[in-house]
């Protein structure tokens, strides 16, 4: 419950957070297919509270459609997969992925055109990341610097990446759903870390209206390097 506790206070004054420090915890004692199940309610729960908050950022949708409609059918691939890939080879993905987007930063965001895809390349990226969602519980690696290439300000950009989770985690709730990877239990465990999720999110969101943009995007990059250096350390153990 720490581990839910703290990552769903930087969800709320971030975007992200939630499964990248929860399901690694879940899995340290049980499987990597019981920390995912397990966090998609709490996962979809917290995202429809920030996405519900930031409502009025709604209109910045439009521009990201094929995104994250390609994320929806992502999702539910990655769901399917749960239970049969080997997630080293999309951690590796993940963590090849946000190494360019860190390299690229610090010189200038000289890739910025791959970080800010529209049409086609956007519904690729969109897919990539709903797929990994779906089989490991975590695309922020992916989702975070796509969006965070735009220069949003802090509230569009939680509401943005959180309609994101929010559509994969949707496509994996009605998969996990409908392939019985929901038992009677992992639902009632599910439902129970929703409460403090929701608690500790809200609390997230409070503190992010005392933060500057300046601190805000620093909070981000650093995010970013520990989320970098932890997949590289899955990766290679």
């Amino acid at each position: 419950m720490t581990a839910i506790a703290l990552g769903a206070l930087i969800k709320g004054m971030t975007g992200l957070g939630l499964p990248l420090i929860a399901v690694p915890a879940i899995a340290s004692f049980a499987s990597v297919e019981e920390a995912v199940v397990l966090m998609i309610i709490p996962t979809f729960g917290s995202n429809l509270w920030l996405v519900g908050t930031h409502r009025r950022f709604a209109a910045l949708l439009s521009s990201h459609q094929p995104f994250l409609i390609a994320g929806l059918a992502g999702g539910i691939v990655g769901t399917i997969l749960l239970s049969v890939i080997d997630d080293r080879w999309l951690k590796l993905t993940l963590a090849v992925w946000l190494a360019v987007y860190l390299v690229q930063y610090v010189f200038g965001n000289a890739l910025r055109s791959l970080f800010q895809a529209r049409g086609t390349m956007s519904a690729a990226v969109g897919f990539t990341a709903g797929t990994i969602q779906g089989a490991t519980g975590i695309s922020a690696h992916i989702v975070a610097p796509y969006f965070h290439g735009r220069k949003l300000e802090p509230s569009a950009y939680a509401f943005l990446i959180a309609c994101a989770f929010l559509t994969f985690s949707g496509a994996q709730l009605a998969t996990a759903s409908s392939t019985q990877l929901f038992t009677p239990e992992r639902l009632a465990i599910g439902m129970i870390a929703l409460v403090p999720t929701l608690v500790f999110t809200q609390a997230g969101i409070r503190l992010a209206g005392r933060i500057s943009d300046a601190v805000f995007q620093k909070i981000l990059i650093a995010i970013f390097v520990l989320m970098e250096i932890k997949l590289i350390a899955d990766v290679v153990g």
